[in-house]
């Protein structure tokens, strides 16, 4: 048994295809729908979901993955090289994941009332803990960044250490939380960069990050980074202890891809909030 968002399930619909595994470990393999066999769309409603991960109970749930009840993977999975996917599961060596259950991997909504106070509880709460994040980026394309410019992909895409590069993490944050408040709907500066990162992405970083910032675009996102945002969305009087611990929560996922998508949702809040108080 397995959930999944419904992107996932989307996915895993249709007739039975073969797919090569991409990276493989004790919590986590991610297939590679690129080298479906026979060939296929990905999905037509995100056709950029081009790697798909089959979780263990300990794995960071991503949202181009199904999550397990296992929790750790079996042998037979982890040194699997191929799976075969479709009817709504994945079969990794001997072993059959099954879709049982729908997760919402969407942002909530973030109300414009709640957009300065968020960006200020944030900048309180999480002070210089990104420090360490930002020294890895170029400072021109952080600049960039905090103006809403499109500019700053290439400069970020790839970029920094970790599975998935922290600048992708970074641009995830910032796509996301930009989804959250609407902005890539009502505001070209948002679409701008969303489109860049769509295009430039599959060249630029590898199979997953680039799969992880097509789902950033759309408001898909890690759970840690989900429960941040419910929060910020509630200006109730314990706002700032609710998003100290939402922070600690998403600072512990990964070697630096917490970081780097609380220094994105950080840099989209500043910059919203300053939009909304300019006159």
């Amino acid at each position: 048994m397995a959930a999944a968002p419904a992107l996932v399930g989307e996915l895993l619909a249709g007739p039975a295809r073969t797919v090569p595994v991409l990276h493989s470990g004790a919590d986590a393999v991610y297939l590679d729908l690129r080298g479906s066999t026979p060939s296929t769309s990905p999905s037509s409603a995100a056709p950029d979901l081009a790697v798909l991960g089959v979780l263990s109970t300990a794995a960071t749930a991503v949202p181009c993955g199904l999550q397990t009840t296992l929790p750790r993977l079996p042998a037979d999975v982890a040194g699997a090289t191929r799976a075969v996917l479709g009817d709504g599961r994945v079969l990794l060596g001997g072993t059959e994941a099954v879709v049982t259950r729908t997760v919402d991997a969407t942002v909530p909504r973030v109300p414009a009332a709640a957009v300065v106070p968020a960006a200020r509880v944030l900048a309180e709460v999480v002070g210089d803990r990104s420090a360490g994040v930002r020294a890895e980026l170029p400072a021109e394309a952080l600049a960039a960044l905090a103006e809403g410019s499109a500019g700053c992909a290439p400069g970020l895409l790839g970029r920094g250490s970790g599975l998935t590069p922290v600048g992708d993490d970074v641009l995830c944050g910032w796509l996301a939380t930009a989804v959250a408040t609407r902005a890539p709907v009502g505001g070209a500066v948002g679409t701008d960069l969303a489109d860049a990162v769509r295009r430039l992405a599959p060249a630029a970083t590898t199979a997953l990050s680039a799969t992880l910032l097509g789902c950033a675009t759309r408001g898909e996102v890690l759970p840690q980074f989900r429960r941040l945002v419910m929060g910020l969305a509630d200006p109730a009087p314990d706002l700032d202890a609710r998003v100290a611990v939402d922070v600690d929560a998403l600072l512990r996922v990964g070697h630096t891809s917490g970081a780097g998508l609380l220094l994105g949702a950080s840099i989209a809040l500043h910059h919203l909030a300053s939009r909304s108080l300019t006159p």
